[in-house]
């Protein structure tokens, strides 16, 4: 599940606010970049958004009060578990074909520990361990939008959980890998 949450000035603890849809934003944020570029129509594209600028949009979709500043954009890894495990979404990155775009999403670690109301539920409140702009040691996770920079068949994610996240064939990987500062050995 993704989230915003809101910090308060001066504080500490983070309050849940509620759950958000990122997939849609990302594939018009690929589409704005895909207008500047004009990739070549049976071509690859790269694209990108910091997380700031992530959540940015997210607060003006969700019409949110307040300064987008004081709001995080959070990914709850264990939604459906008792156990939370939380994680702030840094960055993200793209490498869209025509119909599809595979895309790796930098995370920082949050939270671990209970989930108070039981599973399926936000954790309403928390102090996180680190956030994006901390000495963090980044986690990554790989998705796939099914849009890609000329067409797709819906605004979303790809499913999820059959067989992985996103099958990427080697310039896919390739170009995510380099941009998470992966170095072949």
């Amino acid at each position: 599940m993704f989230a915003l949450y809101q910090v308060a000035d001066g504080s500490t603890e983070w309050r849940f606010v509620k759950a958000v849809s990122l997939a849609g934003l990302l594939v018009e944020r690929m589409l704005e970049e895909a207008r500047t570029k004009h990739p070549d129509a049976e071509g690859t594209m790269a694209w990108e958004v910091s997380g700031s600028e992530l959540r940015n949009r997210v607060v003006l979709h969700a019409d949110e009060r307040g300064r987008a500043d004081e709001y995080r954009l959070v990914i709850d890894a264990t939604y459906t578990r008792e156990d939370a495990n939380l994680f702030e979404i840094c960055h993200v990155w793209g490498y869209a074909d025509p119909d599809w775009s595979p895309v790796a999403l930098r995370l920082s670690h949050l939270y671990e520990g209970s989930r108070p109301k039981g599973r399926a539920t936000p954790v309403e409140r928390f102090e996180p361990e680190d956030e994006c702009g901390g000495s963090v040691n980044f986690v990554h996770e790989f998705l796939h939008l099914r849009h890609g920079h000329q067409t797709g068949t819906q605004k979303n994610w790809g499913r999820t959980g059959y067989t992985n996240a996103a099958l990427l064939w080697p310039p896919h990987l390739e170009h995510l890998l380099g941009k998470i500062g992966f170095k072949r050995p």
